[in-house]
Order: C-alpha cells, then sequence, then structure tokens
C-alpha cells in the first residue's frame, strides 16, 4: 500500500531529483519471489527483467528483480538508481527510503542521493528529518547551489520558520548561481523573506505600540 503524501506540490520534484542520481547503488536482501528469481539467472539478466517491469508499471516485481539482481553482484550504481525510481512512480516511499539508506550507509558523502531522501521526507511531512539531511547536503558540499535553495525553502516551511537562515542560503545559491534554474524563484522568496523578517522584528520591538492600537 502506497503511503499519500501530505505535500502534492512535491511530487514532480521526487521524480525529478531522482534522476539526478545519476545511477548510484542501494541494496537490500533479496525475499520471496526475488530469491526464487535469483536460481540460475545471472544478474544482468534479472536486471534487464526488472527494467522489464518497471517500464510495464508493475513496480513491486520491478523492485524485486532489480534486488535480485544487485543481490548477486550487478552493478550497484545502475540498481539504486531503478530502485529508488520504481518506489517513487508508485508512491511506495519509504520503500524507497528503504534502498537509499542502505546505500547512504557505506557512502555517506553521496549528496544527491541524500537530497532524494530529504525529498521524501519533505513530501511525507517529516520537515525535521528534511532538514537534517540537507544541512548535511550543505556541509559536506557547499559549492552545490541547488542544496542551499532546498535548505532556504525548506527553513521557511518550519514552525517557526526561519527567516535569516532562509535569507542566508537564499542569498548563497544566488551568488553560485546567479543565473539558475531557481533564481527567479530565490530573488522572490528573499525578497519575501526579508520583509517577514523586518515586519516580526518591528513587532518585537515596540509591543507597547501594538497593545495602544488595539481597539
Amino acid at each position: 500500500m502506497s503511503i499519500k503524501t501530505r505535500s502534492p506540490k512535491l511530487l514532480p520534484a521526487l521524480l525529478g531529483v531522482s534522476v539526478l542520481l545519476g545511477c548510484h547503488h542501494a541494496g537490500v536482501a533479496t525475499t520471496g519471489a526475488s530469491q526464487e528469481a535469483a536460481r540460475g539467472v545471472t544478474p544482468e539478466g534479472l536486471f534487464e527483467v526488472g527494467l522489464l517491469h518497471a517500464r510495464r508499471g508493475d513496480s513491486l516485481r520491478a523492485e524485486q528483480y532489480l534486488s535480485a539482481a544487485r543481490f548477486k553482484g550487478y552493478d550497484e550504481a545502475a540498481t539504486v538508481y531503478w530502485l529508488v525510481r520504481v518506489c517513487l512512480a508508485a508512491g511506495r516511499y519509504q520503500s524507497a527510503l528503504r534502498h537509499a539508506a542502505d546505500y547512504l550507509r557505506e557512502h555517506p558523502g553521496h549528496w544527491v542521493l541524500r537530497l532524494v531522501v530529504a525529498t521524501i521526507h519533505e513530501a511525507l511531512g517529516e520537515l525535521g528529518r528534511a532538514r537534517v539531511e540537507l544541512e548535511r547536503v550543505v556541509a559536506s558540499k557547499p559549492l552545490e547551489p541547488l542544496g542551499h535553495y532546498r535548505l532556504a525553502m525548506l527553513y521557511q516551511r518550519l514552525q517557526p520558520p526561519s527567516f535569516t537562515r532562509a535569507m542566508h542560503h537564499l542569498e548563497v545559491y544566488l551568488e553560485l548561481a546567479p543565473d539558475g534554474v531557481h533564481a527567479e524563484e530565490a530573488k522572490d522568496a528573499l525578497r519575501l523573506a526579508g520583509t517577514i523578517r523586518a515586519e516580526n522584528a518591528r513587532l518585537i520591538a515596540s509591543p507597547g505600540d501594538q497593545i495602544r492600537k488595539l481597539p
């Protein structure tokens, strides 16, 4: 059963960011049907069958065969790309997270996969976990603009939001990618965050004035 996302607007980002994986691994032990499938079939054959099921839209069988291919030694980079992608396409986010977590335990510096994990957590409404992952992305790859942009936008969604931190990362994004894909959105978000931060500061600095204005 798939898990319904709390943030439907992030669904295109989930699929889009999974393409950035560029083929990297995540593995799980084969079970059930995938164990049976692994007997007498080459890793290459299992992988091709997994792709066939993926293209037919049968994500469960695709995951089983791709997992079996990985278990038998097929290229882990290719299997994780497809494992995460088929799980996201089917809305099976916990499975995608499991595959990604397996890979990140062995390769914690894989920032693109960690970005995918953050996007999944954000789509599920798990903003705290998304923040941790995005902060690790920015810490490990400070010159990658996308991490700064995503973290800035997330800071504005947190409760309470952190507009000061958001503005910092928006400014860094624009320094690194002044003509980037998200440049215009970053400029708009920066102006809005600045306005909200200034208003909040004004309210905190003059509570007496606000009380006197009450009817």
